[in-house]
């Protein structure tokens, strides 16, 4: 008979809650938390597999580097924004019109400036 393993809860963290943390940080934290279980709850007669293991980190790592892809394509796409009109639709729900002046990053995530306002690269509803 198959011996079951018994995995102690892990923790989903909200990402909202994190604040600066990005997502990235939180699967590589979440990954290894995992791992960690997974090695010590593991059967000292049948141990974990080299190329399991390896398998495992690779693909994290290929994780990693499409979110960074992803951050540097919405980088350039707000970059291309600079100087035209648009419509965002702030955190508080109410709308702000105006032209983008520029482009800032933080954390991880893409901020545009429009007149004194910062807004989230992700608010913005329309382009002019």
């Amino acid at each position: 008979m198959e011996d079951m393993m018994q995995i102690a809860s892990v923790q989903w963290n909200n990402p909202s809650q994190q604040g600066t943390q990005s997502r990235t940080m939180m699967d590589t934290y979440q990954f290894l938390r995992l791992l960690i279980v997974e090695l010590t709850s593991q059967n000292p007669m049948d141990p974990i597999k080299d190329r399991d293991f390896l398998a495992q980190m690779a693909q994290l790592n290929t994780a990693q580097q499409m979110e960074r892809m992803g951050q540097v394509f919405n980088t350039f796409q707000a970059v291309n924004l600079i100087g035209r009109e648009v419509e965002a639709v702030l955190p508080s729900g109410s709308r702000l019109a105006g032209k983008v002046e520029n482009v800032q990053t933080n954390a991880g995530k893409v901020f545009l400036k429009i007149g004194d306002q910062t807004v989230p690269f992700e608010s913005v509803r329309s382009i002019q």
